[in-house]
């Protein structure tokens, strides 16, 4: 496996041009290949299919769906590569990678299924349902947005950091013979995409009305009021340079100024929003609607939110010796040799 496939968050914020962000044609093509179907005859996928007893199987299995429920949100059109945050990487290569079992291309493997059938089979989340009670780190609700069909965004590279830069470089700083149209080619390549948003601190949830429009003169068409949406705030706290510095008499540091994102929510969610604590760290997913100049709030409709678990600290999936143990966790992909195949090479 090519290492950038499982560590592409590492460079995220050093882009240097908006059209490495986006696939400027049409989106990759996933087809069956050898590994594809030597994986559908294996063992881990027939536990995928029909669940275990196993201890030792429930933690690799458990861990398999939990990293790709984590990965689930961020599919998308700009090319065959996949996110997965960096402490899930280390995990799935230490904790669920063995000399008798190359738990990352089984991951490959399972990603690559999904993308071919653009779902998550229904068996595999009822295998999830099952195991969930014993592994409760598992978030079913990834995996039940993605029982319901692959649904990718633009490009998972676009983030709040990276929007705030590419509009400080190209609008901002734009020199005199762009400045007149900087905000508007901005606007025109990044407004209405299909994008994800993660690390955001959920503030609240309400049903809001929309403002009553001015009277219109006699005769005029009376317009529909639209029906009471369900809005959530949150924040994006960029890092804080000054947060582990000590400060000279005791004077507090200014916090960064967060972003504003007012996500218009879907009806149906996969998250149960009355459920969700303030100050939860979630991340959306929805089409980028509308910005205010600067990037200080961005407002996001037909908006799904999830919980957004903070890895950093690192990450237990499975114990590496229940790994071991688990019968059904060995090589039936690649052979003998213990190389591991790329990501995805079918392009349209």
């Amino acid at each position: 496996m090519r290492p950038a496939l499982l560590a592409l968050a590492l460079g995220l914020l050093s882009l240097p041009a908006s059209a490495q962000l986006f696939n400027p044609g049409n989106p990759p093509v996933f087809k069956e290949e050898e590994l594809d179907k030597r994986f559908t005859k294996s063992k881990v996928h027939q536990v995928l299919l029909q669940g275990t007893n196993n201890p030792n199987c429930v933690q690799v299995v458990g861990g398999l769906l939990t990293l790709l429920g984590e990965t689930a949100p961020y599919f998308h059109k700009r090319d065959e590569n996949f996110y997965l945050d960096p402490m899930l990487a280390q995990a799935l290569s230490t904790q669920l990678t063995n000399q008798r079992f190359p738990g990352s291309t089984y991951f490959v493997a399972m990603v690559r299924r999904v993308l071919i059938d653009r779902k998550l089979p229904a068996d595999w989340l009822e295998t999830a349902n099952a195991l969930s009670p014993y592994y409760p780190v598992m978030d079913l609700a990834k995996l039940r947005m993605l029982a319901e069909g692959v649904k990718p965004v633009d490009s998972f590279m676009l983030t709040i950091p990276v929007l705030r830069e590419r509009y400080e470089t190209e609008v901002i700083r734009a020199n005199s013979t762009a400045a007149r149209t900087a905000e508007a080619v901005f606007r025109d390549t990044y407004v209405d995409r299909e994008v994800v948003f993660g690390g955001l601190e959920f503030i609240d949830a309400a049903l809001e009305k929309k403002k009553k429009p001015v009277k219109k003169k006699r005769g005029a068409p009376v317009e529909e009021e639209e029906p009471p949406a369900l809005i959530a705030r949150l924040v994006y706290y960029p890092p804080n340079p000054n947060a582990n510095q000590l400060q000279p008499f005791g004077i507090p540091t200014e916090k960064p100024k967060g972003v504003t994102i007012t996500a218009r929510l879907a009806d149906k969610q996969f998250l149960s929003i009355d459920q969700i604590p303030k100050g939860t760290r979630l991340l959306v997913r929805g089409r980028l609607w509308e910005y205010k100049k600067g990037i200080t709030e961005v407002e996001v409709r037909d908006a799904l939110v999830f919980q957004d678990r903070d890895w950093s600290q690192g990450a237990l999936l499975a114990d590496p010796n229940a790994t071991a143990a688990c019968p059904v966790a060995y090589n039936e992909l690649t052979g003998m040799a213990p190389t591991q195949p790329g990501g995805f090479g079918n392009r349209r």
